[in-house]
């Protein structure tokens, strides 16, 4: 989940433990804060502290949602809800303040994002008759991309009112809009006394700050939960992941002595609830069809990749055995063709979220179109131009000459009847000129190796719309069988970069240090600077791309070694290597899967990881 902050304050938090010798160890770090000010609406008296206009009977009151916010403040015993309605403009208005230098405002608020655009509050502060819009809450929604619903931390920077008596107004207007809750509402000053605490939710970081005296030239700190968990740095930066209150200490030393300071619960994190998320299985296939494309009869270890720290899950497999499971990273066996859909719904403490796809999202057997592209990443296909030295993947003047997309092994035995390619640009001055495409198993090198299977086109012939993504197709004569366990790549080119030739492939490119599947082979150069018909195959690294180059794979029918009738249910599997070794986990290699069943039955089947 995402939040909003407006301000980073800086304070100077002293802790102080211990002295030796004109040596004091003491820290601070910009995120401490103390609340003078605090709303709860716990009771109807705290309530009541604020006044309240309506124009519906469905108005500000006390309340719950769920979960309520006692999951993240253990004492809160009701919240400020409000039920939707129609006609509503329902305000709840705070008694006047008195802000203090170096103040922030921060609440709660839990309310889904469906239905905002009808209805949602906005925050204003009022003084001496004249208010200000501070949040809305609308707009913040559609600039966070958010949907809920969940509880969000709202973070205001009050340096504007610094000495001013400040009224603050909730002002819900719609018709038909959002249910909301607020709870959690401070007003918080930087603060240097032994009250002040760090409030922060899950994956931020703290400043902290060295405030120590004397001759010191070594710090030694230690933090409970934190990453890192110490560091020798005088004003170390760390991240907390998950919820709970920790401790902070610091040594530090001037060559002869030392001095310790510590402070329990000092780093107090806020936990969110989870994202939920599904990851591709070890083997399973991307394409620009479905979600992903995997064999029949093999099991298959699903990845909870969602956010939040979820503590429970709860999947749905269409069409698998097991259909159901309530393990963080479950194995299952699609028995039959055909197209399925997946859920997934994770939860902890502070709520939950759900990952589902359409019906048909997962492919089971059969033939599908691959390639190593998220969903997401299909808006983003572009073409690395070269400026002077024309296109990667492409027409160029580097000494580049065959380009290769990398594959995982397949799990079974499959075919590749042809290879679809995406261009960019196809302009062809050499329009006779042979593009090549093959495909090539990976060696012992982790490279290009041994030619499973050839074709080529005609560069006249390539095909390109820039009002649309069209593939080319390049057809073998006969299907390309690359064995389960055999990792491949397809390989493209040379292209011609003759005057006029101007030949790109789209691709996927990223951030340094993600996935890449893109490689690239350049030719060896002669004495008098021309290109030999040597040359060395390279991972583009250093710029990580996919490209979109999209063989067609085709799984070989696959059976179970024994079969089972009859409505049961998994138990678990065991695995055996070759050695006939056995485990829970699958071994690297070869593997005997042995399914174990309620009723007593037995299934085996033959992977290779």
């Amino acid at each position: 989940m995402k939040k909003i902050t407006l301000l980073l304050f800086v304070s100077s938090l002293v802790c102080l433990n211990a002295a030796a010798q004109g040596l004091t160890a003491a820290f601070g770090a910009s995120e401490a804060m103390v609340p003078y000010y605090e709303m709860g609406w716990d009771s109807q008296d705290e309530f009541n502290t604020w006044s309240y206009t309506s124009t519906s009977s469905s108005t500000w009151k006390l309340g719950n949602r769920t979960p309520s916010f006692s999951t993240i403040d253990s004492n809160s015993q009701y919240s400020m809800v409000l039920n939707y309605a129609s006609g509503q403009n329902e305000v709840a208005t705070s008694p006047a303040i008195e802000i203090l230098d170096n103040s922030q405002l921060e609440f709660y608020c839990y309310a889904s994002g469906i239905y905002m655009v009808y209805g949602a509050w906005k925050l204003f502060a009022n003084v001496d008759g004249n208010s200000t819009l501070l949040i809305d809450q609308f707009q913040w929604a559609q600039n966070m991309g958010y949907d809920g619903p969940s509880w969000e931390k709202f973070t205001v920077n009050l340096a504007d009112y610094a000495g001013k008596s400040v009224k603050f107004s909730f002002v819900y207007q719609g018709d038909y809009g959002e249910d909301e809750a607020i709870d959690g509402f401070k007003i918080m000053q930087a603060n240097n006394g032994d009250d002040a605490t760090i409030n922060i939710k899950e994956g931020e970081s703290v400043h902290f700050l060295d405030m120590s005296t004397g001759n010191v030239t070594s710090w030694n700190w230690t933090f409970e939960g934190g990453t890192p968990a110490t560091s020798t740095e005088q004003n170390p930066v760390v991240t907390y992941d998950k919820a709970g209150s920790y401790s902070v200490s610091l040594t530090v030393g001037d060559g002869s002595t030392t001095a310790t300071a510590t402070r329990e619960a000092y780093v107090n994190v806020e936990g969110d609830a989870p994202v939920a998320n599904v990851g591709l299985p070890a083997g399973a296939y991307q394409s620009p069809w479905v979600f992903m494309f995997v064999p029949v009869n093999v099991p298959l270890t699903f990845k909870d990749a969602s956010t939040g720290n979820p503590t429970q899950w709860a999947w749905t497999f269409d069409g698998a055995d097991p259909a159901t499971s309530d393990e963080q990273n479950p194995i299952v066996t699609y028995t039959q063709e055909g197209n399925y859909g997946i859920r997934l719904e994770v939860s902890n403490d502070m709520g939950s979220n759900v990952f589902e796809t359409v019906d048909d999202a997962i492919q089971v057997g059969g033939e599908q179109e691959i390639w190593n592209i998220a969903p997401e990443e299909n808006s983003d296909l572009m073409m690395m131009e070269m400026g002077w030295y024309g296109n990667y993947a492409g027409t160029n003047w580097l000494g580049m000459g065959e380009f290769a997309e990398h594959f995982d092994a397949p799990l079974a035995d499959a075919t590749i009847s042809k290879v679809n390619i995406y261009f960019g640009k196809t302009t062809a001055a050499s329009t006779d000129a042979d593009i090549v495409v093959k495909i090539v198993a990976a060696g012992d090198d982790g490279m290009p190796g041994e030619v499973l299977g050839s074709t080529s086109l005609k560069a006249g012939d390539l095909a390109f719309d820039p009002t649309t993504v069209n593939a080319t197709e390049f057809a073998f004569d006969a299907p390309v069988e690359v064995k389960a366990g055999t990792e491949f790549f397809a390989v493209v080119g040379p292209f011609p970069n003759n005057n006029g030739d101007d030949i790109a492939i789209l691709l996927c490119r990223r951030a340094e240090g993600e996935k890449c599947t893109g490689y690239h082979f350049v030719y060896d150069e002669g004495a008098n600077y021309n290109y030999l018909e040597t040359g060395t195959w390279y991972q583009n690294v250093d710029d990580p791309i996919s490209l979109a180059v999209a063989p067609i794979l085709k799984y070989a029918e696959q059976t179970a070694i024994s079969t089972v009738a009859g409505d049961k249910q998994v138990v678990s599997h065991t695995y055996y290597n070759i050695a006939g070794v056995a485990s829970d986990k699958p071994f690297d290699g070869v593997n005997i899967v042995v399914t174990h069943y309620s009723d007593g039955s037995q299934t085996a089947t033959k992977i290779i990881r």
